[in-house]
């Protein structure tokens, strides 16, 4: 059954449908989770600029309509038409689920871990996905030592290391932050997946500017 014919509020929420994206909205929901997968063209961009490129980040603020035409820009010898449409879909989605004119983008293809540590985000909301690599890892909260984040005692955060959660590429994940408006959030405790030389992780960040 999808989660979103689920009456019971989960604080993740996950279906294969972008619509979970959401149930952010609703009280107690903290993470939701759109379960796709990426296309054959998707993925051949994907590979393609993975063996052209070592290393990247980008930073910038963008009205959806732009960001196609501003990641063609950066490779303007190479043809990646299926990742810059999907970067600038996401966008899209982003900036219609917050009543935003603009977005915040960061797209990076790292060979190191960004936040080994486990966290939760201090921001309003966050929409994160892995196009390439390990995807981010993150905990349920009968898992969390909450004490233990708070005093980053970051070795005792974990209770079983065993009930770990991964995401997949090519999954959307959306956060609802701790300034979350007129909520009490915990919000949900993650942490980067391991990045190294050998297994590069590329991947978008839209944040809320």
């Amino acid at each position: 059954m999808s989660a979103l014919a689920n009456q019971i509020v989960q604080p993740v929420m996950m279906a294969d449908n972008p619509l979970v994206l959401s149930e952010i909205y609703q009280p107690g929901v903290d993470f939701a989770i759109w379960q796709r997968k990426l296309s054959d063209e998707l993925e051949q961009n994907i590979s393609s600029l993975l063996q052209q490129q070592k290393t990247f980040t980008f930073r910038v603020i963008l009205r959806p309509e732009e960001v196609s035409d501003w990641l063609k820009a950066q490779w303007p010898a190479s043809y990646y038409g299926a990742l810059q449409a999907d970067v600038q879909k996401l966008v899209t989605i982003f900036a219609d689920l917050f009543d935003q004119t603009h977005v915040g983008m960061r797209l990076e293809l790292v060979d190191r871990t960004l936040c080994p540590l486990f966290h939760v985000d201090k921001v309003m909301a966050r929409m994160v996905t892995t196009y390439h690599g390990p995807a981010t890892e993150w905990l349920t909260e009968d898992n969390i030592n909450r004490q233990a984040l708070k005093v980053r005692q970051h070795e005792q955060v974990v209770r079983d290391p065993a009930g770990l959660q991964q995401a997949s590429a090519g999954e959307v994940l959306l956060f609802k932050g701790l300034e979350w408006p007129q909520e009490d959030v915990k919000g949900i405790v993650h942490r980067s997946a391991q990045a190294t030389a050998e297994n590069r992780r590329l991947l978008l960040t839209l944040d809320l500017v």
